[in-house]
Order: C-alpha cells, then sequence, then structure tokens
C-alpha cells in the first residue's frame, strides 16, 4: 500500500481513486438505474435526456472508493451520453 493524499490505496492498475459521488439515471418503473454510473449531474442529466422518458429522474450515490474500472466506465458514459445528446455540439460543460 502507498499513502497518497492522507490515506492510503494500493499501488499497479487497480489503484483506487478518492471518491465522492457517483450519478445514475433512474426510472419509478425500473428495479435498477438504467444508465450509470456518471462522473457528473451534467454527464447523469445528458443521460436521462437520452431516454427521453418525463418519468427519468437523476440520482446521486455516496461511495468510499472508486476503482479504475469503475472510473472509466464513468468516464465512457459521459462520453457517450453527451455525444447521443448533442452536448458536446452545445458547448455543455463535462464537469
Amino acid at each position: 500500500m502507498k499513502l497518497q493524499n492522507g490515506a492510503s490505496a494500493p499501488t499497479g492498475s487497480a489503484c483506487l481513486k478518492k471518491a465522492t459521488e457517483l450519478f445514475y439515471v433512474t426510472h419509478p418503473k425500473a428495479t435498477r438505474a438504467l444508465l450509470g454510473p456518471f462522473l457528473s449531474q451534467a454527464d447523469a442529466e445528458c443521460g436521462r435526456v437520452v431516454l427521453r422518458s418525463a418519468d427519468a429522474m437523476v440520482t446521486a450515490c455516496l461511495v468510499d472508493s472508486l476503482d479504475e474500472l469503475t472510473y472509466w466506465h464513468a468516464v465512457n458514459n459521459g462520453q457517450v451520453c453527451r455525444a447521443f445528446a448533442g452536448a458536446d455540439r452545445e458547448g455543455v460543460s463535462h464537469e
């Protein structure tokens, strides 16, 4: 284990990132999240737009740690949903 930013984290490719929140797109008729994880609420909002459902909503989930695979999955989800929602062309913030 290596000390990073005052917290211990394993070294190597599975290095944990300091986490705060992950965002998901949910729907009352679904038993689990339809889209996610996302790193920002703005990206999740793009996902909500892509679903084209008035009942879809963005929810946040606090996490203790975020592994590298989940982090890159969330980055990719944000890029894809921004592209489908047209947000990249409209200058919507990615953060």
